[in-house]
């Protein structure tokens, strides 16, 4: 279980020094808060808030995000409907020293598990088309 983390970073980088730009990644509920918060850099108080049914402003977050500000605000939310707490997706541009890029999206997962690997499929063949 918690190998995952150590084990996505390391494809990741390799990934990054390769010339890849966007990495995509697929997977059921069991360790995707662990990949959230350790992997896609999601700030926990984002994943419990919206675990609550509450909207952020991305760009608030974003900023927030990028001062490393600890202190989470959110004045300025609207409740929400939504499916499974752990179906939750994201994505986010990692950055490295020496200016590489690489894209990471982590798709959200439909109530079928395996619903989710056509949906990454697609996804990476859009865009190794149109990027």
């Amino acid at each position: 279980g918690e190998a995952i983390v150590p084990a996505l970073k390391a494809a990741i980088d390799r990934a990054s020094e390769l010339g890849a730009h966007s990495f995509v990644i697929g997977m059921p509920h069991r360790g995707r808060l662990n990949v959230l918060a350790n992997v896609m850099r999601k700030p926990m108080p984002l994943i419990f808030s919206e675990f609550q049914g509450t909207h952020f402003d991305p760009r608030k977050h974003t900023k927030q995000f990028a001062r490393n500000d600890d202190e989470f605000d959110n004045d300025d939310h609207w409740g929400a409907a939504g499916d499974v707490k752990y179906h939750m997706g994201s994505s986010m541009d990692r950055t490295y020293p020496d200016g590489r890029r690489i894209h990471l999206s982590l798709v959200a997962n439909p109530s079928h598990l395996e619903c989710v690997n056509p949906v990454v499929t697609g996804k990476v063949r859009a865009k190794q088309y149109y990027c």
